[in-house]
């Protein structure tokens, strides 16, 4: 018994070391394969149970392949920026297709292997074929779902997940939304003076549009703001500090061509809604409007003639009085009317907002600029400029109160209304706006926003955060990369590809954010080397041929043994 035990325990030596020469086998070879987690064959004791103090029944040994998933390989350099590493725990989560998505496990596996780039459709694959999975966010990098609806990622599906694909992406434009200027208000200015600056912003198109910014003293330390509705724009209105009151509103008219026979606008102001009507020949207008008569293909003629009939029906007469017309022909193009809404210290209960409504005529053709922007309005001041100046000073020349807070406009080019948030500083600070005896000078400006530009690639934060970059410098999150962790990743099941998949030995996935609740950051251009030592291969496979072919020795040995025991017998 104890001859072919030998035998039997010589077999398992062979099986046991020819196994460990193949996961040698397969870590050499897989040396430059990224992200791969090298094989070691563990060795452990067969023992048979002895029947007899007296006696030994050999066994053998037995072999217990280890793959360390949780070793992390050494980083190296990437200059592609789809190429993506963890440093920590944790594993991307990849698709057998380009198309996937649902709350099943069907397709889905588990990978440290980051060699992304993008396929022909723009989906990121790795160098086995695998699709990377995300989920899609929102601009300020919320998770969405396929609905654009805000939503908690469940940790333990894969529900609203998706193939990350970056060729879908079109240019983007920025409006402006923050407007921050610093500058110099003359001290030794004369009540009255001025100061003007013209600061370019965009809107939800990428239009661009020049706001100009026009100070007026208007006493000892104080300072009113105005702000001239741009071209393509129908009003600007400010607000004051809390947001809803107006410190200032200005409107304008502009008439490209002369209007055509019939072309019409509306204007309520003082509570009456008034249809004025552009009547070049005389010949009538409909219903109750008001024709505005002029000589035909004159646009000047035009402005001047609804000029007199808007200053006519005008009934602020308090704020006609003390402070002009409401209602005038720009000084610098006579193809223009401007409204300027004044508020007087008296508080003229006559003024109200005035609404304005262009028009095309019949054919759909219009010569009112405007027209583009619909139904606008030029509000109605809350606040009293002469008691609320936008911006007041100290004896020291520091701000001491600022009385405004942003600006809306109307556009006619069927963008969104633009709505900029201003910035001069702190109160009690000079790093913004100050008043010095130094003449005028703007020291910095700054705002947000950007013209068209097209997507020109990626950057991949620590947190996983995917985010377009675009030629105009616009930035915006379009994916989160999840990780997926496990309670013993080296009970993952190992398939082709070098990706993984749960079982029960690994524990069930949970998906977190990159670098919270113990999973690794993302790395960006950056990939994980494969986990196997060479040296140490080698050397590995050295003790491994000598052990197996001292377990050969055994087996013939025992089989010399066995032909002498034969000999006795003969």
């Amino acid at each position: 018994m104890s001859l072919y035990g030998a035998m039997f325990s010589g077999v398992s030596g062979l099986n046991a070391n020819s196994q460990a020469l193949g996961a040698i086998a397969d870590n050499i070879t897989n040396v430059n394969t990224i992200g791969y987690k090298a094989t070691t064959l563990r060795f452990q004791t067969l023992v048979t149970a002895q029947a007899s103090a007296t006696g030994y029944s050999p066994g053998g040994v037995q072999q217990r392949p280890h793959q360390a998933v949780d070793v992390q390989g050494l980083f190296q350099s990437s200059t592609n920026t789809t190429d993506l590493a963890i440093s920590g725990n944790g594993m991307f989560v990849v698709a057998e297709e380009q198309a996937s998505g649902g709350s099943g496990a069907a397709g889905f596996n588990f990978t440290r292997a980051g060699a992304f780039t993008t396929d022909k459709n723009g989906y990121l694959k790795n160098t086995a074929g695998h699709y990377l999975q995300g989920y899609r966010t929102n601009g300020t990098g919320q998770t969405v779902d396929s609905d654009n609806v805000v939503f908690n990622p469940d940790p333990t599906v894969f529900t609203n997940m998706e193939t990350i694909r970056l060729n879908n992406i079109g240019g983007s434009a920025d409006a402006t939304e923050q407007l921050t200027f610093g500058a110099n208000l003359n001290a030794e200015a004369d009540v009255g003076d001025t100061s003007n600056t013209t600061i370019q912003v965009y809107d939800s198109l990428g239009v661009s549009h020049n706001l100009a910014m026009m100070w007026t003293k208007s006493g000892n330390n104080v300072w009113d703001l105005s702000i001239e509705p741009p071209s393509g724009g129908a009003t600007a209105n400010i607000t004051g500090t809390d947001g809803s009151s107006v410190y200032a509103a200005a409107g304008r008219i502009d008439f490209t061509a002369a209007p055509a026979d019939g072309e019409y606008i509306t204007v309520t102001n003082n509570g009456g809604a008034v249809i004025y009507e552009f009547d070049p020949g005389a010949d009538g207008v409909v219903g109750a409007r008001i024709a505005v008569t002029y000589t035909a293909g004159e646009a000047t003629g035009a402005a001047a003639s609804l000029l007199t009939l808007l200053q006519t029906a005008d009934t602020a007469v308090t704020s006609r009085a003390d402070n002009g017309e409401r209602f005038t022909i720009n000084s610098s193009n006579t193809k223009r009317i401007d409204i300027n809404q004044f508020y007087t210290p008296a508080q003229d209960v006559n003024s109200t907002d005035i609404v304005v409504t262009a028009a095309a005529n019949t054919s759909g053709v219009s010569n009112i600029a405007q027209v583009g922007a619909g139904t606008w309005t030029v509000q109605n001041l809350d606040l009293i400029p002469t008691a609320t100046p936008a911006v007041s000073f100290n004896g020291s020349g520091i701000p001491n109160a600022f009385n405004v807070d942003d600006i809306g406009i109307d556009t006619n080019n069927g963008s969104a209304d633009l709505s900029v948030d201003f910035d001069f500083g702190t109160v009690g600070m000079a790093n913004g706006l100050t008043q010095f005896a130094a003449a005028y000078s703007p020291s910095f400006i700054d705002t947000d926003g950007a013209a068209f530009g097209q997507f020109s690639g990626v950057t991949i934060s620590e947190g996983g955060i995917v985010t377009a970059l675009f030629a105009n410098g616009d930035v915006r999150p379009i994916y989160k990369i999840p990780i997926a962790t496990f309670p013993n990743p080296n009970g993952l099941g190992a398939n082709s590809g070098n990706v993984y998949n749960q079982t029960d030995m690994s524990g069930l996935m949970f998906m977190r954010g990159a670098g919270t609740g113990g999973a690794g950051k993302v790395q960006m251009s950056v990939l994980e080397s494969s986990t196997v030592d060479i040296a140490k291969e080698f050397t590995t496979m050295i003790t491994t041929q000598r052990a197996y072919s001292a377990s050969a020795k055994i087996i013939s040995t025992a089989n010399e043994m066995l032909e002498e025991l034969m000999r006795v017998k003969r």
